[in-house]
């Protein structure tokens, strides 16, 4: 075990590239870890900074401009479709939150009802005195969580202020992200000893690789939040809207996210539909989506941006969600990418024997 360590170190850390790179990785964690509340608007504004770099490249090859005034083109719709979004769609998604809330109740009886029907099966295997129980327990939690949210908004309504000053900031941290991309990237590289080129090249594979995964991850939200918010429109199912953008949302967290959207929408059609054909039709349509997903849309636009198994992607999202929680969870992957793209390029010393 020893000669293992031993010869795993030589390998490794032996070189100055390696110790370079390796401490270099080491400061940004620490930082990151430390500073996460600090930390976490600038990691925002640079995952969109990296969604609009692929429009602003786009736009100057197609219309043969400089890069100024691609980058105001993009920045201006991006902040138009953002104000956009702000006022037409999360005024229709807090709507359909607050229906769902106050229809809560109607729903867990109308599910009592079901439960006791003789046709459905449920009073075979559950009595009555189960059914009330185990809804009137359901109504209490919903009803603390409720009692928490509020008591935590108004616990943080300090943090208003907060709120406001990332929202005007990280726009402002996205625009000279981009309109200073190479005046940035000379900055950063000044960081690195001129004779230590690995840094540097982890720095720019780093770039190509994170770039291209958060622009297909993007187009991949996309695709699955109009095509399930379309699908369980025409259907009929109620919240559409709220259900298919939780849809879109659950692809930054593979596999886990598929499985906890899929319990909103079966109870949901549930309670609408009890188990009649629509809700049959909810189910396929929801399983038709997630398949073409994983095994068409995936496959085309992460054949190159990445390269993880199903393991490395849950051990990811379980380790940083454990370290910096929730915000470890929607950016496990684009770590993981990251990580997995340094073993990748980082060089290996020859032993000899």
């Amino acid at each position: 075990m020893l000669k293992f360590f031993k010869d795993w170190y030589n390998t490794h850390l032996t070189d100055p590239n390696q110790v370079a790179l390796a401490l270099l990785i080491l400061f940004i964690t620490l930082i990151t870890y430390i500073l996460l509340s600090t930390v976490v608007p600038i990691l925002v504004a640079i995952v969109l900074a990296y969604m609009l770099e692929g429009l602003v490249q786009a736009t100057s090859d197609k219309y043969n401009i400089s890069r100024n005034p691609s980058v105001f083109f993009v920045y201006s719709s991006f902040l138009v479709g953002s104000l956009a979004i702000i006022i037409l769609l999360i005024p229709l998604m807090l709507s359909q939150i607050s229906l769902f809330i106050n229809s809560l109740p109607s729903m867990l009886e109308k599910g009592k009802t079901l439960l006791l029907d003789p046709s459905f099966g449920g009073n075979s295997l559950f009595s009555q005195q189960q059914i009330s129980n185990l809804l009137s327990g359901i109504n209490s939690e919903i009803s603390m969580i409720g009692s928490s949210v509020i008591s935590y908004s108004l616990s943080s309504a300090g943090s208003l202020l907060e709120i406001i000053v990332y929202i005007i900031i990280v726009p402002i941290i996205i625009f000279f992200l981009l309109y200073d991309k190479d005046r940035i990237n000379q900055w950063f590289c000044k960081f690195f000893p001129e004779k230590l080129d690995l840094s540097k090249k982890a720095y720019k594979e780093l770039d190509i690789k994170l770039g291209n995964y958060i622009r297909c991850k993007l187009i991949e939200i996309i695709i699955v939040w109009v095509a399930s918010t379309l699908a369980f429109a025409l259907i009929g199912l109620n919240y559409s809207l709220l259900l298919g953008f939780l849809c879109g949302i659950s692809v930054i967290i593979p596999y886990v996210g598929a499985i906890g959207v899929t319990i909103p929408i079966v109870i949901v059609a549930f309670f609408q539909w009890g188990t009649s054909s629509f809700f049959w039709y909810i189910i396929v349509a929801h399983t038709l989506i997630q398949v073409i997903d994983g095994n068409v849309v995936v496959p085309v636009l992460f054949s190159d941006a990445v390269n993880l198994h199903p393991l490395a992607i849950l051990i990811s999202i379980l380790f940083f969600g454990t370290i910096w929680g929730i915000w470890g969870v929607f950016f496990a992957i684009p770590l993981a990418v990251l990580l997995n793209t340094l073993l990748n390029i980082w060089p290996r010393v020859e032993i000899r024997q």
